[in-house]
């Protein structure tokens, strides 16, 4: 009986040792590779503590290289991960959660590459019905100017100057640069860039100091036949109609 005992408390501590080993060598594969970040404006802070301050946040999408990992695994809103060191593209150091990113421990560039393409196709659809509606444009003190902008789910658009025809066309959505590329060209004369705040996109002819700022005045559900393209332009620099007053929430 005591041989036996002394038989399985052996085996269990192997067992043990094993998977100490197993998740020790985890690790260090872990701190040896790059991730991606797969959720929204994620933080990087200067430790690796949910309440630490913050150093930068991070688009989805990015390749990351992590070059550490926390000892112990931490609980943060409901879920259970490590805290990963990374280095981002510019350098910045810091600790993100082990939830915002995908490891790609012994991947291949290419392969990591493959992934971030995956992730961004299942994320355009998202993104255009979140995007999705009329916008105008509007100067930095928040009047509206001369530019209108239709935004389609569907992938079309339609760009025109308030009391003018428009022009028609279809976009696509560049993550690696966050730029919706219109392929038809606008009548403002250049692409723009999207940028999710909170639950509402922003959209901006230029990431700083932006000169054309856009503001989302309704929403729209269906293509492009199905919109009457005049039904939400604003009369005048003064704000939105009453009817588009319940729509704006996504400033």
């Amino acid at each position: 009986m005591k041989v036996r005992l002394i038989i399985c408390v052996i085996a269990a501590s192997f067992v043990l040792v094993q998977c100490s080993k197993s998740g020790e060598e985890l690790k260090y594969k872990a701190s040896l590779s790059k991730a991606v970040i797969i959720n929204d404006n994620t933080s990087v802070r200067i430790d690796p503590y949910i309440f630490s301050s913050r150093v930068s946040t991070v688009d989805k999408g990015t390749i990351v290289t992590v070059t550490d990992v926390s000892k112990e695994k931490q609980w943060v809103g409901g879920q259970i991960d490590y805290w990963y060191k990374v280095m981002l593209p510019n350098t910045i150091r810091g600790w993100v959660f082990g939830s915002s990113l995908a490891l790609q421990i012994d991947a291949s560039e290419a392969a990591i590459e493959r992934y971030v393409d995956t992730l961004w196709k299942k994320e355009a659809d998202t993104v255009r019905r979140e995007i999705a509606g009329k916008w105008w444009s509007v100067n930095k003190s928040g009047d509206f100017t001369e530019h209108a902008l239709e935004l389609y789910p569907d992938g079309n658009y339609k760009s025109y100057r308030k009391g003018s025809n428009g022009i028609e066309g279809s976009y696509s959505l560049n993550f690696r640069t966050s730029e919706i590329v219109f392929l038809d060209n606008t009548s403002f004369g250049k692409n723009l860039y999207f940028a999710k705040r909170g639950n509402a996109y922003k959209l901006t002819d230029a990431i700083n100091d932006p000169g054309i700022e856009f503001k989302k005045i309704a929403e729209f559900k269906d293509s492009m036949s199905d919109i009457a393209p005049e039904s939400t332009v604003p009369d005048s620099q003064e704000g939105v109609t009453p009817d588009d007053t319940t729509t704006d929430a996504n400033q």
